[in-house]
């Protein structure tokens, strides 16, 4: 052995010897332009692995062969790569430029663009990766962690539903939604954009960049960009993926026996001498059940109804890119769709897209784009209404075993007395809602002089809408297959709806640009805005349907139809301004001005200006800093500004549109007339009109720093903010005798202070490239002055608490004996042991509303998240996570409380965990629930601490492995390009809560779902 490895060592020395003689030693320097030495730097011998790196001190030494011209490459990430052939040298120094794309990168703003470096405002920008390589279905869901202060929250994964997005918080009482601008125009729903046709995504978060923007930009701005061709480009892709949807949690509940066992125990425990169930009927009801199961039903509803372990997910996108010297468009196409865990629920959504830049000459130039969306959304009888909606997972849910879905015979049962939920899938009807949406932007860019451009858009958007809800009577038999009366409903039901909607978008810009050799540069912007929109609703209903399976209102009882229609309109007229100095790059300064004309207000209080004041100094350029080595951007940035909020609600939480108008409510009464009582249609005047309500105004002082080291391979950024916001409308009292429900007036005050942290890291390694980056940020909104009102349930608002604080009682665990009872304040006069001890606040000897106490913020303080990527020859994987912390969180009542409408199902993990006089005292003194009951459940399952848990969890958003094909011989049959990848979204979260509830999920919501999606991507 020893004589095999001494010929191997002198037959690889034998090998080395000739090439290590052909070779020879090659020394030198790598510094910046400035003559500063640069560590790190990639030499390679070009075509070869062959390489090195520089040390601390930017020198190196390399073996570089002897014969032949080798050409080295040397690259650093933040500088200019350069090849630089030998030529028979045996030293050689060289000087990277820097390649200032991080600096020099331009980032959208408020009606137009500014470099990165200029910026002075809290803005935060993703990039087209970042939201496409989500692998979302919509833009919504790809921000959850994506921005520092930005919360994106949902409660459910239905097909089709987004995410609720907050910028820094609660910004007001009602419309916290941030305004949403796409290429300029403003939108309903950043949804309405294919996240494979966003280009970047830019928030404004600050008053000093959302000023701009006026009454609008309170909440804050989010700017979207679609992708555009450019000159040269030419190619047609197409992506097709597939993904399998699992629900992230599932409870259980208890089975038949002894689901009949604690029903008896409750029955008993509420006073009745003993439960429905006899024991003889409940030991041997499995029995029964196998020889007769439709007098005696076990039924695992959920299994029944929600019939599927997983949904499909599909979609499919098309783009054509083609740019020459006077046209360039990029089209695309997407199809999405996405099914559910129960039948006759889908959805299925069509965008197209089609932007055009034509260069008309060298001073003009046109946009011309075009959008189409269409989306249909389908569910069960009622399921998609509005209020009063059918919940399938609801009754999957509630709906106990001792209740059969189907006969023997496969006939539908009865159910609970002619509620079936399965009947209702199978038989129940259908809702279809169908959205169609088309608009255009129209933008003429001339530019008469050197740095001034003017710019004339305007941009309509139509939306065509119907909805038709169909619900059918259900008519069941009895078991022994005999026709039952019983129905689920008294008849069938048809109403469908129809609006049409139009906004249209003008405006009218000039921006002029100007740099001086001097070193000072100005950008100077004046606009006009006009922004209209009107919506018409028409509604018609008809019952009595003789032939069921004929969904249109002629088919039903021409006696028993009704119908309905409204119409609304609004208009806002603006100027605005921004004027934007810097100095040598050293020193920022830029003012907004914005004058807003809102129809939603009375004309002597219509106007409101919006005014802001921002400013940077760029430390890293001056002279004294130049020679810290590490450091290659360090800026100091301050902002103060005012912005506001028009979107108001009336009382029923709809949007105002005309609040200082006194307006008719019409409604139906009882009259008697002619010795009968009649029903009249009447109407009045029910809410006080108040003439001088105006804006609500938000003003936000921010501070910030933005800092690269390493050659601009580590990033940071971090801004400290405090925002106000006052005359928020509130419905203040007035006196009883003047007969009106109370107006909102201007009168409220809302505080947020806040602090934000971004990083980010970036480096090459030969052909590894990857980047790292994280965002944490915290915000607390605390209510001020609201004139002695208060919002009080069990989350409250408040002078002094947090917006929508939890509000209740602090709970001092359970009762454990009569004796514990006996002169101890209860709430109820009903309390037993095994019932919820609260806390007297007051001790006052008694627990009353007046002992509940502000127990924690129900929003979360702490938002973070974060991304790594990686490419490598080909391959690429990303990662994204993202969560939430300092957050109190309600656990849901579909987990924790029994017989629910007090018949309803009861959760398998409370078995053995709550208080029961079968139990042992030891046992009862680590029971986790209260007792079985009906009479204490109001108080046992009042808002207290005894039900909020820490809030706060960690979830894998995305992870993605994807290879691209860029070989010559695939190019060789003309493909550009092959990717192949998986993916999977919301992997797994950590949290406090329960393994069988999503930390998102609300009550008997739709669940949160796990994605495994595989695609392909081919460009030609």
């Amino acid at each position: 052995m020893r004589q095999k490895i001494l010929l191997s060592c002198v037959l690889l020395f034998g090998w080395l010897a000739p090439l290590l003689a052909q070779t020879r030693q090659l020394s030198g320097k790598v510094v910046d332009e400035q003559a500063k030495e640069l560590p790190g730097v990639s030499i390679v011998i070009k075509g070869t692995q062959q390489g090195t790196v520089t040390d601390v001190n930017g020198l190196y030494q390399l073996a570089v062969p002897e014969s032949g011209s080798p050409i080295l490459t040397f690259s650093f990430v933040g500088y200019q790569a350069q090849d630089v052939p030998l030529n028979g040298r045996t030293t050689l120094d060289v000087t990277l430029a820097p390649n200032d794309q991080s600096l020099a990168e331009v980032v959208v703003v408020g009606y137009g663009t500014q470099k990165k470096k200029d910026l002075t405002g809290a803005i935060s920008t993703i990039s087209s990766k970042d939201v496409a390589g989500r692998q979302t279905l919509q833009v919504s869901d790809a921000l959850q962690g994506s921005v520092a202060g930005v919360s994106v929250t949902r409660t459910g994964g239905a097909p089709g539903s987004g995410s609720n997005i907050l910028i820094r918080g609660i910004t007001t009482i009602g419309t916290n939604n941030p305004l949403v601008v796409v290429d300029g125009v403003p939108v309903a729903s950043i949804d309405n954009v294919n996240p494979g046709d966003v280009e970047s995504v830019t928030v404004l978060k600050d008053a000093s960049s959302a000023a701009i923007y006026g009454s609008r930009g309170a909440a804050g701005v989010i700017l979207v960009t679609t992708k555009r061709a450019k000159s040269g480009q030419s190619s047609l892709g197409y992506t097709y993926e597939y993904g399998v949807q699992r629900a992230t949690a599932k409870p259980s509940y208890a089975g038949v026996q002894d689901y009949m066992r604690y029903f008896n125990e409750q029955a008993t425990n509420d006073g009745a001498s003993q439960g429905p169930f006899a024991q003889p009927l409940i030991d041997s009801y499995l029995d029964s059940n196998r020889v007769n199961p439709d007098l005696f039903p076990n039924t695992d509803w959920q299994k029944s109804i929600i019939n599927r372990s997983s949904a499909p997910r599909q979609r499919h996108d098309i783009v054509f890119t083609m740019g020459t010297g006077k046209i360039s468009t990029k089209a695309s196409l997407g199809y999405a769709s996405a099914g559910a865990f129960y039948d006759n629920r889908n959805y299925n959504r069509y965008l197209f897209r089609i932007n055009n830049d034509l260069q008309v000459s060298k001073k003009l130039g046109i946009n011309l784009d075009v959008f189409y969306k269409r989306t249909a959304n389908q569910g069960n009888g009622n399921e998609l209404l509005t209020t009063g909606a059918y919940n399938p997972i609801y009754e999957a849910r509630v709906m106990p075993p001792i209740y059969d879905d189907v006969y023997a015979n496969g006939k539908l049962a009865l159910g609970k007395d002619g509620r079936n939920p399965l009947a209702q899938l199978r038989g129940g009807g259908f809702t279809k809602t169908l959205n169609n949406q088309i608009g255009g932007r129209m933008s003429l860019n001339y530019k008469p002089i050197d740095g001034l451009t003017l710019t004339a858009l305007v941009a309509p958007v139509f939306d065509l809408d119907k909805n038709k809800f169909f619900s059918k009577q259900v008519r069941f038999t009895n078991p022994d297959g005999s026709n039952s009366t019983v129905v689920n409903q008294a008849r069938t039901v048809l109403t469908e709806g129809r609006s049409e909607g139009i906004a249209i978008n003008g405006q009218v810009l000039a921006n002029y640009v100007k740099e001086f050799k001097s070193g000072h540069s100005i950008d100077v912007l004046g606009g006009f805005e006009e922004n209209y929109r009107s919506l018409e609703n028409l509604g018609a209903i008809r019952s009595g349907f003789a032939l069921t399976d004929y969904p249109y209102l002629n088919s039903g009882s021409t006696e028993l139809r009704d119908n309905s229609g409204s119409a609304n309109e609004s208009g806002l007229h603006s100027f605005f301004g921004r004027l934007q100095y810097s100095f040598k790059s050293k020193y920022s300064l830029q003012g907004n001005l914005r004058s807003d004309l809102s129809s939603r207000f009375a004309n002597a209080y219509r106007r409101a200006v919006y005014p802001s004041l921002s400013a940077g100094w760029t430390i890293s350029e001056e002279q004294f800093m130049k020679d810290i080595r590490w450091l290659s951007f360090l800026k100091l940035r301050g902002s103060w500004g005012k912005a506001g909020n028009e979107r108001l609600l009336n009382k029923d939480g709809n949007p105002a549109y005309y609040p200082y108008l006194a307006t008719i409510d019409f409604s139906t009464a009882l009259f008697y007339q002619n010795g009968g009582v009649v029903p009249l249609t009447g109407g009045g005047q029910q809410v006080y009109a108040v003439e001088n309500i105006s804006w609500e105004t938000s003003r936000t002082t921010d501070i910030g720093l933005d800092a690269a080291f390493l050659n601009d391979r580590l990033t940071l950024g971090a801004d400290y903010y405090m925002k106000k916001t006052t005359d928020i409308l509130l419905p203040l009292d007035i006196p009883l005798y003047l007969g009106y429900d109370k107006p909102n007036q201007n009168a409220g005050v809302l505080k947020v202070k806040g602090w934000e942290l971004e990083m980010a890291w970036r480096d090459r390694i030969d052909k590894l490239t990857y980047s790292v980056s994280a965002n944490l940020s915290d915000a607390k909104s605390t209510v001020g002055d609201l004139k002695g009102t208060e919002f009080r349930e069990d989350q409250i608002i408040r002078n002094g608490s947090e917006y929508n604080e939890w509000f209740g009682y602090i709970s001092n665990g359970l009762f454990q004996t009569q004796d514990e009872i006996n002169g101890a304040p209860v709430l109820n006069v009903t309390t037993k042991p095994g019932d919820v001890r609260y806390v007297d606040i007051n001790k006052d000897g008694k627990i009353t509303t007046d002992d509940k106490v502000l127990l924690g913020g129900a929003l979360p303080r702490y938002l973070y998240g974060g991304n790594l990527r990686a490419d490598y020859a080909g391959f690429d994987f990303g990662v994204s996570f993202q969560g939430v912390a300092k957050k109190l969180s309600r656990l849901n009542s579909e987990a924790v409380q029994p017989f629910a409408e007090a018949f309803g199902n009861m959760p398998a993990d409370m078995i053995g965990k709550f208080w029961s006089l079968n139990n042992t005292a030891e046992q009862n003194q680590q029971a986790t629930y209260p007792r079985l009951s009906r009479t204490s459940n109001a108080a046992n399952y009042a808002l207290s601490d005894y039900w909020l848990i820490n809030g706060g969890y960690f979830r894998l958003k995305n992870v993605t492995l994807g290879y691209t094909l860029q070989q010559p011989g695939v190019k060789k049959i003309g493909i550009q390009s092959l990717r192949f990848y998986v993916s999977a979204n919301d992997v797994f979260s950590l949290s406090k809560f329960p393994k069988y509830l999503d930390p998102e999920s609300a009550s008997y919501a739709y669940p949160i779902v796990t994605t495994l999606m595989a695609g392909a991507t081919i460009r030609f």
